[in-house]
């Protein structure tokens, strides 16, 4: 029953980043919440520079980092699709999948594109942990062709969006 719930839970508060309002995907976040983005891009290195190896690395770590990640993802109009979720685990324990694409639409299709696996695990409904993998040279080839937003904290919501 918890399984079903969970994905419906993900799916709601996905739909609402969608429609640019980040608050039910960030009432997840565990306060120590670490998100870990993938590649060396203006993404990933917002407030901290790129570690590369074998262990993850948290490009974001709290709340108020994971609320400028997901503000920015707005304020671009970003949408990001899910085509399932799998969970697994007891409450305490849980980890759950995410297999989506991420697209920005355009007038004459999307301005960008890509595909992504999430993973999050989860203590007790809350996200302590979020990695997302995903092709990197799409990000990077992205935000070759586009001028780059101010990423660092403190920036309005305006600025990150370029405008």
């Amino acid at each position: 029953m918890y399984k079903a719930l969970t994905r419906t839970l993900v799916r709601r508060s996905i739909a609402a980043l969608n429609a640019g309002d980040p608050e039910p995907l960030l009432r997840l976040a565990a306060p120590d919440l670490e998100f870990s983005f993938p590649g060396d891009n203006s993404w990933s290195t917002m407030f901290r520079p790129v570690k590369k190896g074998r262990h993850r690395h948290a490009t974001h770590v709290g709340v108020l980092e994971a609320r400028a990640f997901a503000e920015r993802y707005v304020a671009e109009g970003l949408q990001f699709r899910v085509e399932d979720i799998l969970v697994n685990g007891p409450p305490w324990r849980m980890r759950v999948a995410i297999r989506a694409h991420d697209f920005l639409p355009g007038d004459d299709g999307d301005l960008y594109d890509n595909r992504a696996i999430d993973f999050l695990e989860l203590r007790w409904g809350r996200v302590v942990c979020w990695e997302v993998y995903e092709d990197t040279e799409r990000t990077a080839l992205w935000e070759a062709t586009r001028p780059q937003p101010d990423t660092t904290p403190g920036a309005t919501s305006a600025s990150v969006a370029g405008h």
